[in-house]
């Protein structure tokens, strides 16, 4: 079953259907126990609650607030996140009456379940009014895709239907067996037994029978797509247990399992960091950048690539700004077109630099610029020449120099850019531009 068909059975429950046939054995299924119906008059922004225990074994309480329907950022509609906050803050500020062991318990955690998609750009707005409070961490919003992903994981006999056809039975039947069958093989089983074994899963009255401890193998991960089969070393395989977190065999393969699964969490990142590097426009690139990555890993980190990446940003955003002004002020001064043609001729000058750089046998070197018919910027070999707009003027060699390869010779690329930048100052001298005065 495709994604697609999975969402049009989620888009088609009742909201008692998606809290009763649906989040309340999916949690039991997830490992938490006593999930029970809180809807209702009293609820007090709480739909379903349930307990896990932590590793301290104490009580930890659960809040689902479930809603079918996508949810917007419309703050006017029932189905707008907005209107969920309050919701969200009543599950946390009135305590859950905890029928088993007769006291007022407050809830350590809130789950946001919909059986339709979040639309773009209300889980941010949702996340940044429950920061202000402290909140943004303890709440989870789980739309549609992340949904389907808890099911397959935990419950995936969900998606069984009974309208199944004969053959989709005899096509999923065949795949299984056929996964068996390499299953064993890729552990060096004979085909014989392999034979064997199918023929007996297939007509047996009997379930086989599945051993625990064989020589330290175990399960490492499971996907839909790949079962992958690994070893614990004889020496920890064993059940002299810890008292800090019992069996070693099961913890360690629950970290490689979380190791896994852990991967879910950055889902949303990767997909937004993938839109992102898509875009075209910087101004949209640091928009964008700022309110669906910023408080994010790795970004929010002050060191590391996402950091330098998030310097970036604030470049690009203090860049765009300064540019953005000059810019309207080179179009109020009808010079907006003749500023970017001169811009775009040094530019295009890089391979005449180069050359200039490889031959050139002196101790100083000195580029000297011209503009030729109000058209393009040009090379001028005539250091008298009195049209001369701005010269460049470096050493040939200079081991240890900023902007110098390892042998401390010119970078052509960077003549370039100093070029840009000294015809930008030759620019603003010219029409007298500054920034306060414009601003002003």
């Amino acid at each position: 079953m495709n994604p697609r068909e999975k969402k049009e059975i989620l888009n088609n429950l009742t909201e008692k259907e998606f809290r009763q046939d649906l989040i309340i054995p999916l949690l039991s299924k997830m490992g938490y126990m006593a999930p029970i119906e809180y809807h209702g008059t009293t609820e007090k922004g709480k739909d379903i609650i349930c307990i896990e225990y932590d590793r301290l074994n104490e009580q930890r309480f659960l809040a689902i607030v479930a809603k079918t329907g996508d949810l917007t950022g419309n703050v006017a509609k029932g189905s707008g996140l907005m209107t969920i906050v309050s919701q969200v803050q009543q599950a946390f500020d009135n305590p859950y009456e905890d029928l088993y062991n007769m006291r007022q318990v407050f809830i350590n955690e809130v789950w946001v379940m919909t059986n339709g998609k979040i639309v773009s750009g209300a889980q941010e707005s949702v996340i940044n009014t429950l920061r202000k409070t402290n909140l943004d961490k303890q709440i989870r919003i789980i739309g549609d895709d992340r949904l389907i992903q808890l099911i397959d994981k935990h419950f995936s006999t969900y998606w069984n239907s009974n309208l199944e056809t004969k053959e989709s039975v005899i096509i999923q039947r065949d795949r299984l067996i056929s996964f068996i069958e390499g299953l064993l093989f890729s552990n060096n089983v004979d085909k014989s037994t392999i034979e064997s074994v199918k023929s007996s899963i297939l007509y047996s009255s009997f379930n086989p029978r599945i051993s625990t401890n064989i020589e330290g193998l175990h399960i490492a991960s499971v996907s839909p797509y790949s079962v992958e089969l690994a070893k614990i070393d004889a020496e920890f395989d064993d059940y002299i247990v810890s008292k800090t977190y019992g069996i070693t065999n099961q913890i360690f393969q629950e970290a490689k399992k979380n190791l896994r699964y852990s991967f879910f969490d950055i889902d949303d990142i990767i997909e937004h960091a993938d839109k992102i590097s898509k875009l075209t426009n910087p101004w949209e690139f640091v928009v964008q950048t700022q309110k669906n990555l910023e408080g994010d890993y790795p970004f929010h980190r002050p060191y590391g690539r996402g950091a330098d990446f998030m310097d970036n940003i604030g470049y690009l955003e203090e860049g765009l700004t300064e540019l953005k002004r000059f810019k309207a002020f080179l179009k109020h001064k009808g010079r907006l077109e003749w500023a970017k043609e001169l811009s775009n001729s040094i530019a295009k000058l890089l391979p005449e630099i180069e050359k200039i750089v490889d031959n050139n046998k002196e101790d100083k070197l000195v580029i000297n610029f011209v503009i030729k018919n109000h058209k393009s910027v040009i090379i001028e070999y005539d250091n008298n020449n009195p049209q001369i707009c701005f010269s460049l003027k470096y050493k040939r060699m200079d081991v240890g120099g900023y902007d110098r390869t390892k042998d401390g010779s010119l970078k052509p690329t960077k003549i370039m850019e100093m070029a840009l930048s000294k015809f930008r100052d030759y620019v603003e001298k010219t029409l007298d531009y500054s920034e306060d005065k414009w601003l002003d």
